[in-house]
């Protein structure tokens, strides 16, 4: 009788050991669970949204970019924005032709949305050659929008100039010293 209350109680602590062990991982696991969510879901906005509703529409021009030789490449521009997830996001589509050939030199999709998180536009766009990038964004102390993402030895940064009915976008590549290099420039105006 004493060897089997000895048993029972052993039989016990074990119990309680594994149960013990238990709550902690399922405790460690969802603390985890809720760290990789928060890491994957941001809270978007609306309202910063709002600031940008002039940019829906169908949009037309020319440009200028440098191709991977340096060399300029004329082109002309269209792009599409639409209004997406009542007013959250934009989707953004782009489609250039070279001025010389007509062969497509830029084709783009992008989806834009104020991360309310981080308290910054965030851009994702994807582009036909494959590359994909995230990049951030804000209103500057002009009323512009300008957006970059970091590379080799420097950053990307884009200047947005936009009217009711005119776009006017730069793009420069920004040395680590903050020297700058224009390395496309387009001018747009709004059809419809």
């Amino acid at each position: 009788m004493k060897k089997l209350n000895q048993q029972l109680k052993t039989t016990r602590f074990k119990d309680k050991v594994i149960n013990f062990i238990f709550v902690i991982v399922a405790v460690i696991y969802g603390t985890l669970l809720s760290q990789h969510l928060k890491a994957q879901n941001a809270n978007i906005g609306e309202t910063e949204m709002l600031k940008l509703s002039n940019w829906v529409g169908e949009w037309e021009g020319e440009g200028w970019s440098t191709d991977e030789s340096r060399q300029r490449v004329e082109f002309t521009i269209k792009e599409h924005i639409q209004s997406k997830l009542g007013g959250k996001a934009f989707l953004i589509e782009g489609f250039g032709k070279s001025k010389i050939d007509g062969k497509s030199v830029h084709t783009a999709m992008a989806m834009l949305y104020f991360n309310k998180d981080k308290n910054v536009y965030e851009m994702k766009s994807l582009i036909d050659r494959g590359m994909v990038t995230l990049a951030e964004a804000k209103i500057d102390e002009e009323g512009n929008f300008v957006w970059g993402f970091a590379i080799q030895g420097g950053r990307i940064k884009y200047t947005i100039k936009l009217t009711e009915n005119t776009w006017n976008e730069s793009g420069a590549f920004v040395t680590e010293g903050g020297q700058e290099f224009p390395i496309m420039e387009m001018n747009l105006t709004k059809v419809k």
